[in-house]
């Protein structure tokens, strides 16, 4: 029976690429793959920027913690493309560095022209602008590798990403 440590989890900022580098690193190695913006849709119907502004974000975050910990105790190796916020909770950060984690980045730039583009996401405000910069070095403390994708393409973001973990060698 495989364990969490066979899972690969996506860390970073929303619209920094986390599901389109899940989705190929999956493929790649013939692994299911789960999106923390997928599983909120299924579970409430509604997205997380919808859930933001009816709810406040407080109880966004905390849905987004909830579908982690139920998609990080999956008995199947899974990928796992985790919403940002989840990286504030210590406990997080600890089964993070439990398993095979992939840090997907972009410039602030990218991230507001990124963001801007889909309804399902919120905007990059300032206090955004300073929880972005206050989360990479928690990014940094778990990932195994950081993937610019502002500076790569799809296949090669994917391609370093799988170099990197499937070289990992936990323990």
């Amino acid at each position: 029976m495989s364990g969490p440590t066979d899972h690969i989890v996506i860390v970073g900022a929303m619209a920094a690429g986390k599901t389109t580098v899940g989705r190929g690193i999956a493929s790649r190695l013939g692994l299911s793959f789960v999106d923390s913006d997928d599983q909120i849709r299924d579970l409430t119907g509604s997205d997380g920027a919808r859930i933001a502004e009816s709810q406040g974000v407080a109880a966004l975050h905390q849905l987004e913690l909830r579908v982690f910990w139920e998609a990080l105790d999956s008995p199947h190796p899974t990928v796992i493309a985790a919403a940002a916020s989840v990286i504030e909770d210590e406990t997080v950060r600890d089964a993070l560095r439990g398993v095979r984690c992939v840090w997907v980045d972009a410039e602030d730039e990218l991230l507001r022209l990124r963001r801007a583009s889909g309804p399902h996401r919120r905007e990059i405000g300032e206090d955004e602008v300073n929880r972005l910069a206050r989360r990479d070095p928690m990014f940094s403390s778990c990932a195994d590798v950081k993937v610019d994708t502002g500076g790569a393409t799809e296949r090669d973001a994917v391609s370093i990403a799988i170099d990197a973990i499937t070289g990992w060698n936990h323990g």
